[in-house]
Parts: C-alpha cells; structure tokens; sequence
C-alpha cells in the first residue's frame, strides 16, 4: 500500500476542504451558467473570471492530495499567452484539463464535502461524548437519552461518556487514512493527467530521449572516428611509410634502414597509445578495476580544489555507469578549467529507486546549460530517462544536479 500523510496533517487538509466549499460551490455555479451564457456575450466576460479563479483554487487542492499521498500529481494546461478573450475562451473549451477542473469542483462539493465532513465528524465525537457528559449534569432531564437508553445515575453517565469517548476515538483512528485516501484520491484522479495524457506526455519524453541519445551516441561516434584519424591512423600511415623506405634501403644503406625501423618501432608504440586513449574514452578501465566511486574521486583528486565527497553509488549497469561516470567527469572538467572555485562537493546517492547526483563548487558561475559539454551529459543521461538541472548564477554557486532511475 502506498504511504500517506500522517493523521495530524490529513485532519488539516480536510478542514482546509471543508472552509473551501463555499468558494467551489461558487465557482462551479459561475462555471456552469458562464459556459450556457457564452453565446450571449456575457458569458465570456464571467469565464475569463472564474476560469483563472479555478485553476487556481484546483492547483491548491492538487498540492494538498500530492502532500496526503505523498506522490506527484501534476496536470497539462493549453496556453493561452497573447491571446485575446474570445480566443482565450475558445482555448480553454478545447482544453480537457479544464473540464476536468470543473468536474472536479462538482466532486468536490458532494463526494469529497461528504467524506471530508464524515473525517471531521468522527474526529469530533470522543470530545462530543465528554460534553455530552457536562450537558447531562446541567440538563439531566433533557440528555438523559442517548443511544436510546434512559441514564439516571452519574456512574451510567460516566460509563457512556467514556464508552462513546473511546469507541469513537478507535473508530476514527482506523477509518481516518483510509477516508483520506479516498477523498485525496479521487482529487488526484480528476485533478491530474489522464491516462491518455500519462501516455502521450510518456510518448513525448521517449522520442525526446531517443532523439538525444541518438545525438550523443553520433556525436561519441564522430569523437572516435576523428581521435582516430588525428592520432593513431596517422601514426599507422607514418609506420607504413618507414617500414617501406626501410624496405627499399635495407641492402644499401642498412644504417638508414634501421634509423627507420627505429623510428617505426616508436611510430607503433604511439599509435597503440593513442588506440587505448581512444578505447579509454568509451569505457574507462578505471570504472572496471576500481569502481564508479573510486573512479570518481580518482578524477576528483586530481584538481587543485577541496572536494566533500558522498558516493554510495549502487550496482548498476556498464552503460549507466559509464554514464555517470562521464558526466561527474565533465562537471568536474569544467570546474577545473572555469570556476576559480577553492572548494566544492560530489554527492551520489539513492532515493526513491533513483540516483541523485550533484556536483557544486563555490566559484564565479556563469556555467552555460546549452555549452557542448553539458549538453553531451544531458544526451548521454536522457537515453537512460535521465534528467540534468544546470544553476548558475553570475557570481556562483554553481550546483548541476543530475537524477537517473537505478535500473
């Protein structure tokens, strides 16, 4: 089952409901008779009101249900920037998050209003029973019926003040949660995506990712083909030369011949340590020999900064791990080379079966989200549904944070 809130702030939450009923009775009412009066003209008038207004009030009820059920509850609008009123209102027709609002408004007012006003009631009946009790020494003559049974002495009057006291109190401790969640829940159902909006907006963020990751991976691939072409293919060229001229000269002029394998022979060693740099940018044999937290600060403790270091990081894959690895890598670059920082921080932990990473420093800011650099992280993130958050502000901190899910 999932969590929720705890009883103190689910009983607050249905008395914030229960004092808004008047505003969404209100709201639901304008809403309904401003849509049947929108040919008249008037209605357009009351719905650039009332339509603002409701969202409003439906974004505060959204925030309460996320806090309840403590997950995320968000909703899609259509924009409506730069348009005009009529236009405005046309929008907002087509929109079917706000139709979801005003269905949720007339849920509000009777399902929910019910339920709230149920918790509350419950609630208040142990303190109902001890008044009860007072009313009866005040009035015996007037209380002295309660569950149908005629009490006459002050030890009965006792006995069910205390039994009505404690049976409520059970009552509503066991029957709080599960109304909230009800209550709550059906908020967060008319309140947030559909699931054809859950879908399509999945949709969206998967040909996003593919779109970046194909981008990282053709940009990984023209890295490699051009450290190949500068270095080792070059080097291989200049080998095959000397091997050739060593070739015609071995017979006539050995001493030249052997200048050239020599030279060959060093020619060979570069270029084989040029293939293992370009090998090393792909998988670096540091994440297999030492692991991602090692390799990490391995990385870090090379630069002339101090660094607070938290990496729990958990068994994940070869790519995701090469991954992280590169993208820690880059910020920490990029600190070196830019931010005149005297300290920062690397945190990498595991919340919520998704790993958190932050990378910050104290130095000038300035960082740009859209550099190379960065954006090369942000591909190589998005093709595991990755995410990369760059603030920078002029004069620092800067503190990009980086989450990926653990599978």
């Amino acid at each position: 089952m999932q969590p929720i809130a705890g009883r103190p702030q689910i009983m607050l939450a249905h008395a914030v409901a229960v004092l808004l009923f008047g505003p969404t009775v209100a709201l639901f009412v304008l809403g309904v008779v401003g849509t049947a009066l929108t040919p008249l003209g008037i209605g357009v008038l009351l719905l650039l009101v009332v339509v603002p207004a409701t969202r409003l009030l439906a974004t505060g009820q959204r925030s309460m249900a996320q806090e309840i059920l403590q997950r995320p509850i968000v909703q899609d609008y259509l924009g409506t920037q730069g348009l005009g009123p009529i236009a405005r209102v046309q929008r907002w027709a087509k929109d079917p998050a706000r139709w979801r609002d005003l269905l949720w408004e007339l849920s509000s007012i009777t399902v929910g209003f019910t339920l709230s006003v149920l918790s509350l009631a419950l609630f208040l009946y142990p303190l109902w029973s001890i008044v009860w009790f007072g009313l009866w020494k005040g009035l015996p003559d007037v209380f002295d019926d309660p569950y149908g049974m005629h009490i006459t002495t002050t030890g009965q009057a006792v006995a069910t003040s205390a039994a009505g006291a404690v049976v409520g109190a059970l009552v509503w401790w066991f029957t709080v949660q599960p109304i909230a969640r009800w209550r709550f829940g059906l908020d967060a159902f008319l309140l947030g995506l559909s699931r054809q909006a859950v879908l399509a907006r999945r949709v969206r963020e998967v040909t996003t990712s593919r779109a970046q990751g194909a981008d990282a991976a053709a940009a990984e691939l023209r890295r490699i083909e051009r450290d190949l072409h500068d270095g080792a293919q070059a080097r291989l060229v200049a080998l095959g030369m000397n091997l050739g001229l060593a070739a015609e000269l071995i017979e006539k002029d050995p001493e030249a011949a052997r200048e050239l394998l020599v030279e060959a022979r060093d020619n060979s060693g570069d270029a084989l340590q040029d293939i293992r740099s370009v090998v090393r940018g792909i998988h670096p044999p540091v994440l297999a020999d030492r692991g991602l937290a090692d390799a990490i600060r391995a990385v870090a403790v090379d630069l002339p900064i101090d660094f607070e270091l938290d990496l729990r990081p958990p068994a994940v894959s070869a790519p995701l791990e090469s991954a992280i690895y590169f993208g820690v890598a880059e910020c920490l670059a990029n600190m070196g080379k830019h931010s005149r920082a005297t300290s920062g921080w690397v945190s990498l932990v595991v919340h919520d079966d998704r790993i958190h990473i932050e990378v910050g420093d104290n130095g000038v800011g300035g960082a740009d989200p859209a550099g190379s650099g960065l954006r090369g992280v942000a591909g190589r993130l998005a093709v595991f549904d990755g995410t990369m958050d760059v603030s920078s502000p002029t004069g620092g901190p800067t503190i990009v944070t980086m989450e990926v899910p653990c599978g």
